[in-house]
């Protein structure tokens, strides 16, 4: 095949962006790395804990602990106390496979995990999109997938399962449909195509064992585009890739297992299905799973979900929900594979249209203040999936756009434009904007190691320290229980006390609080509470008895 110097000079020149926009966005997710290995919520630092756990131990079921199993509130967020050993609280994929991986590497590359797969997730998605469109669109949606605010804010949060999850599906997709295997080995036979089916089903059933709530609309959209292209599906490809499909869910069923004492438990069923309760049953089925596990368990609310998706979506994201409709006619015209396309978009529209009815009605508050709208709060990583649907039908509007130039020099300038904008207002999204932007975070972390270092001087290895929302600060370091403010933490103080150390670190006391409390509440329990030290806002305080 001969290629003129126009061809040759475009191809250089779209390698030399999609390299630069690699490295920024990969260094761009980097921003979070801390030699003390702190993190930002106590999701990603029970995932990173339990993820050294698996590397050192093989079980996700931490050490026996006397004192937590006296006390059952011994563990911090995101945990479960199990008879005095700490379990996940949520889905346990994503320990699992990056404490493999830590085992060769160390546990310093938890920090670069999530950035490389989701490269390797961009390139995938580029190649699918370009299948159905084009080079250039998909090159665009390679841009745009990687600078996406909502894909650049949580890959440099890596160590939470929303987009490891999402790049293990997209990665499927990837395999099933463009057969990278094969035509790398230039042979579409039989045998070849079915490494690409079987990791196919792999990938599917890792994702799921990452994140295993999702199951619902990815098998309704598997089996959809079964009988979409039933005419043109090889039964021996389906075999292979189900194969591959049950060995991913099987790592998922044996974890489960192993960790909660059933195939279907996870950690955030644990209470529901424990082993405690599951022997008092005869038997169980998927009609007992049912009664927990709804298919909508937050309720069916239209008209919260709409104002959900119209804050995180439309007018979080302005300049890029602008490009959507022109966008997703121009692909629906697209007469090049049209019926294929046409029911691409058309599942996509649905699982989206899902995603937003399950997730957006329900109210979500993370931030302590209510009232504010950022990329931390939970409906932007759960709708990931959404946003990078958009991202070909965004780079379509792009793309049309500047065909509308009169030469390759303006055809390239207005492209170029559209994608400096675009950089700018997320940069500005991801890194600076909010209280919960990633430079902000930084700051706070930084802060957090000295807060950290001075904590841990003052208290000793087997002390316990009562927190609000600092555990992520002081686990696994220290024993952490939360929160102060509940009867059961006062009533068990005086044996606590007795048994170790017993600290309280949170927001600083007024004079008046501390008076109240050595006079009376506490007083009243045999207790009494110094000040340790102040930092900023926040003190460390020492409980015990007089």
């Amino acid at each position: 095949m001969v290629f003129n110097k126009t061809e040759v000079s475009i191809d250089r020149w779209r390698k030399i962006a999609l390299i630069t926009i690699t490295c920024v966005f990969f260094l761009g997710s980097l921003i979070l790395v801390n030699c003390s290995f702190l993190f930002v919520s106590p999701d990603e630092t029970a995932n990173a804990y339990f993820a050294e756990l698996f590397a050192q131990s093989a079980s996700f079921q931490g050490p026996y602990n006397e004192l937590a199993d006296e006390f059952d509130r011994i563990h911090p967020r995101s945990t479960v106390n199990n008879h005095g050993q700490l379990l996940p609280g949520s889905f346990l994929g994503l320990s699992f496979l990056y404490g493999i991986i830590s085992i060769v590497f160390g546990k310093w590359v938890f920090w670069i995990l999530t950035p490389l797969v989701t490269i390797g997730t961009a390139y995938a998605w580029r190649k699918l999109i370009a299948q159905w469109t084009n080079e250039q669109i998909g090159a665009i949606t390679f841009i745009l997938f990687l600078i996406h605010p909502a894909v650049w804010y949580y890959t440099a949060r890596g160590m939470m399962h929303n987009v490891l999850f999402l790049d293990l599906f997209i990665l499927g997709c990837w395999m099933w449909m463009v057969r990278p295997i094969a035509r790398k080995m230039g042979d579409l036979n039989m045998t070849s195509v079915s490494l690409d089916d079987f990791f196919a089903g792999l990938l599917f059933g890792l994702a799921l064992f990452v994140r295993s709530s999702e199951v619902l609309w990815i098998a309704v959209l598997l089996c959809l585009s079964i009988l979409i292209w039933w005419r043109s599906l090889v039964w021996r490809r389906l075999l292979v890739g189900l194969c591959g499909l049950f060995l991913g869910l099987g790592f998922f069923f044996v974890m489960n297992t192993l960790s909660y004492g059933h195939p279907l438990t996870t950690g955030y069923t644990f209470q529901v299905f424990s082993p405690q309760v599951l022997s008092q049953q005869q038997f169980f089925d998927m009609e007992t799973l049912a009664d927990t596990v709804t298919v909508l368990p937050f309720g069916f609310h239209p008209k919260v979900a709409w104002q959900h998706f119209s804050s995180y979506v439309v007018e979080m994201f302005w300049w890029l929900s602008v490009l959507v409709l022109p966008g997703f006619f121009i692909l629906w015209s697209q007469k090049t594979g049209r019926w294929t396309l046409r029911w691409a978009l058309i599942l996509s529209l649905l699982v989206s249209v899902w995603l937003v009815l399950m997730y957006g009605s329900w109210e979500i508050h993370d931030n302590p203040d209510s009232t504010q709208t950022t990329m931390a709060n939970s409906y932007v990583r759960y709708w990931l999936p959404l946003y990078v649907f958009l991202t070909p039908i965004m780079a379509a509007t792009i793309y049309w756009v500047s065909q509308r130039g009169r030469s390759l020099f303006s055809k390239r300038l207005i492209t170029i434009s559209f994608i400096l904008l675009i950089l700018g207002f997320n940069v500005r999204t991801v890194f600076l904007q909010g209280q919960d932007g990633l430079l902000k975070m930084r700051s706070q972390l930084q802060h957090s190691e000295s807060i950290q270092a001075s904590v841990l001087r003052y208290t000793s290895p087997g002390s316990v320290i009562i927190v609000d929302r600092s555990d992520k600060l002081f686990f696994p370091h220290r024993q952490v229980w939360y929160p102060l403010r509940d009867e059961a933490t006062y009533a068990a103080m005086p044996r606590l006390v007795e048994k170790t150390q017993l600290y309280y670190y949170g927001i600083t006391f007024p004079q008046a609080d501390i008076e109240y409390l050595n006079t009376d509440r506490l007083k009243n329990l045999g207790l009494q509470i110094e000040l340790i030290e102040t930092f900023q806002q926040e003190s460390l305080y020492r409980i015990s008895s007089f």
